[in-house]
């Protein structure tokens, strides 16, 4: 008896071993995979990466989710947030020991980099996201002079879960692009800042006509102090400075 056929038997497989023969001849000489075509679709589409920067003089590690599912964009590291971190790096007096909170903050890239230059910084996203940005922040945050935190935060609802907290930046990175979703930032926006508050936003641009709308509306309760272009490759990424409209 060979092998193959004292194997079968020990395992109590009944299966014509002459089967399994053609069966791997016709899979090109590999042994039948133990998944469907569906569940390797699903398993690449569900995979992860760790993307590796240096920010502060620190190796940074972040980690992608899901990086295969195109709706997933809160697990995921966007162009624009890489040129916002470089900013930020470039302005560290501007954070160190202020109070920030961001909105949308994905896989917390910004978020951290921010808390490297000395922020106090909160971190906000959809419940769904928050695993892997808390993962993130905990393994690139040590020692931070203060400890960032991480808290659920959906646009436009339970907002009083953050009242009184005088913010002197409430910053988003590529958050405008859900055009439904316009005015509830823009409501949350508002909510989060008082007269001292600056808002930073990060934009790469994508759909002008979309930017339009969100900039038509931001503008009824926002106005745009600054705006400048940052580098990013041969993209279109830029950074607007705003501040609550004055009311008489």
């Amino acid at each position: 008896m060979s092998l193959r056929q004292c194997n079968a038997v020990t395992n109590g497989d009944t299966e014509d071993t002459n089967s399994s023969e053609d069966d791997v001849t016709a899979n090109g000489g590999y042994p039948p995979s133990p998944w469907t075509k569906e569940e390797i679709y699903d398993l690449m589409a569900k995979r992860s990466r760790i993307l590796k920067y240096s920010y502060a003089g620190r190796d940074v590690h972040i980690k992608e989710a899901n990086i295969g599912i195109t709706e997933e964009v809160g697990t995921k590291v966007w162009h624009a947030g890489e040129a916002f971190c470089e900013f930020i790096q470039s302005r560290r007096l501007l954070f160190e020991d202020k109070k920030v909170i961001e909105v949308g903050a994905g896989t917390g890239l910004v978020g951290i980099v921010a808390s490297l230059m000395g922020a106090d910084v909160t971190l906000t996203d959809l419940k769904s996201i928050l695993p892997n940005m808390e993962e993130n922040v905990r393994v690139n945050t040590e020692g931070c002079k203060h400890r960032p935190k991480v808290s659920e935060l959906e646009w436009g609802r339970d907002l009083h879960r953050y009242t009184d907290c005088n913010y002197d930046y409430v910053i988003g990175t590529d958050v405008v692009y859900e055009e439904h979703m316009f005015r509830s930032l823009v409501v949350t926006l508002k909510h989060l800042c008082d007269v001292k508050t600056r808002v930073l936003l990060c934009h790469h641009v994508r759909w002008p006509e979309k930017d339009k709308k969100f900039m038509a509306l931001f503008t009824e309760d926002f106005t745009i102090v600054n705006q400048r272009k940052l580098p990013k490759q041969d993209l279109t990424v830029y950074l607007f400075e705003a501040k609550l409209r004055e009311t008489h």
